[in-house]
């Protein structure tokens, strides 16, 4: 499985996630106005233009996701925000306010 950086980057806005460039480009993730700690980052680098299994799966980590699959879902979109912090409510890493 792989997924292009452009992608990643254009879809995680709509998911919840703030972006902040700094050596990298960090996304972190907000819930109703606060980051609850889930991040993930993209690199500036030429080889790193399309995202393979090995990287996915460090994102999998961050984003606190199950399986490479849903990573893949999140950023092509059948994984709405709305869902993604359902995944992290039933995971008790947020909470409704």
């Amino acid at each position: 499985m792989q997924i292009e950086r452009r992608i990643i980057e254009s879809n995680l806005p709509s998911k919840g996630f703030i972006r902040d460039d700094t050596h990298h480009r960090y996304f972190y993730h907000e819930y109703q106005g606060q980051r609850t700690g889930t991040y993930t980052y993209t690199s500036h680098g030429s080889k790193y233009k399309i995202y393979r299994e090995n990287l996915l799966g460090m994102m999998k980590r961050q984003l606190r996701l199950n399986t490479i699959r849903q990573v893949i879902d999140l950023f092509k979109c059948p994984i709405t925000g709305d869902d993604y912090n359902q995944i992290l409510k039933d995971k008790g890493l947020i909470k409704s306010k």
